[in-house]
């Protein structure tokens, strides 16, 4: 029984083996959240330009926070600011005002 193989399909077949080695490697060093996001901004860059840079900004964010956990913190910190905003703008308006005062005494 002769078995034909085509050196065509053979070296196309080899490829993808070697194109799903990297992948599960890149995979096991980046994890899944980043993978997810590598993945993501690939597409973006072919289909969506404008869309790459938010999700870049998204990777760069959960690399050095280890997960999707900085927008709750960005999240969290936005509403703090809004908070303390009226706080510090008093503060800063009743010192302002102190020492217009203080220089016009002064004269």
């Amino acid at each position: 029984m002769i078995i034909f193989v085509s050196i065509k399909k053979l070296v196309q077949t080899f490829w993808w083996l070697i194109a799903a080695i990297i992948l599960y490697i890149l995979y096991q060093s980046i994890g899944l959240s980043m993978f997810f996001l590598l993945v993501l901004g690939l597409l973006a860059l072919k289909f969506f330009p404008a869309l790459f840079l938010p999700i870049l900004l998204v990777a760069i964010g959960v690399h050095f926070s280890g997960g999707f956990s900085f927008i709750a913190d960005s999240i969290v910190w936005g509403f703090g600011c809004l908070v303390s905003l009226p706080i510090c703008f008093g503060f800063v308006e009743s010192v302002r005002t102190s020492i217009e005062r203080k220089r016009q005494e002064s004269k």
